[in-house]
């Protein structure tokens, strides 16, 4: 019994360390990120391999903007996202969410989604997209990144199904489906992205502000994203 008291209050002593360590370290401005701390207002300023300094345009004309949050927000994050990208449908699904809670209503954040398609599937979905009423833009996308049998599926008549669920009419379908100058933006905007930003992969991001831009490639933690976000927030004062 003894033994096993002293055990219990090692482990005890080692839990308080821990603790006492943690919080020392993160009132300081550390963060713990990949394994280990690192002092949050200085993590992305000095890592280029996070992001790096771009210019020039998105390209994204007026009527297929698809935005969410104050327009006169500090900073624009725009992704790239294809609806056939299995990390694009974690982010959607898991991160974007912690992005709304934090950023998106808080007024400091505006973000706008740029599709990026991968395959022909993900091409018809996005035109779909932006086919529909804009009001049921981001509904369609959360549905598509929530269901996943239309990806799978021999042919796109589930895809279908999905429009036809949020409204879309069987006249309306058909004219998406041949409307050949939607396919013609929504692939202008990817070359774009491919020659001005270097833009090969999804989920990528351009953040804008009165700094400049920014672009970042790949998936993302929401901590690290989150970090770096306050980092640029803080350059904007």
């Amino acid at each position: 019994m003894k033994i096993i008291k002293r055990i219990s209050r090692l482990f005890a002593l080692f839990a308080i360390y821990i603790i006492a360590a943690y919080g020392y370290l993160t009132a300081k401005g550390f963060i713990y990120s990949g394994n280990q701390f690192i002092l949050s207002n200085q993590a992305y300023a000095q890592d280029e391999s996070f992001s790096r300094k771009v210019s020039g345009d998105v390209g994204l004309r007026s009527e297929r903007i698809r935005a969410q949050g104050n327009p006169n927000a500090p900073l624009t994050m725009y992704i790239y996202s294809s609806l056939a990208c299995a990390h694009c449908r974690d982010f959607h699904r898991f991160i974007l969410p912690k992005l709304q809670r934090d950023f998106i209503s808080k007024g400091k954040l505006r973000f706008i989604f740029i599709h990026f398609p991968i395959d022909a599937m993900s091409m018809r979905a996005a035109k779909l997209s932006y086919c529909l009423p804009a009001e049921r833009f981001y509904k369609f996308i959360d549905e598509l990144y929530d269901k996943k049998d239309w990806l799978f599926a021999k042919d796109e008549e589930k895809l279908y199904a999905y429009a036809r669920r949020f409204g879309m009419s069987a006249q309306g379908l058909e004219a998406c489906k041949a409307d050949k100058k939607l396919t013609s933006d929504i692939l202008l905007v990817k070359d774009k992205a491919i020659e001005t930003f270097n833009i090969t992969g999804t989920p990528s991001f351009v953040i804008e502000g009165a700094d400049g831009k920014e672009v970042i490639l790949g998936t993302k933690s929401y901590g690290d994203l989150k970090a770096y976000l306050e980092q640029r927030l803080g350059a904007q004062r």
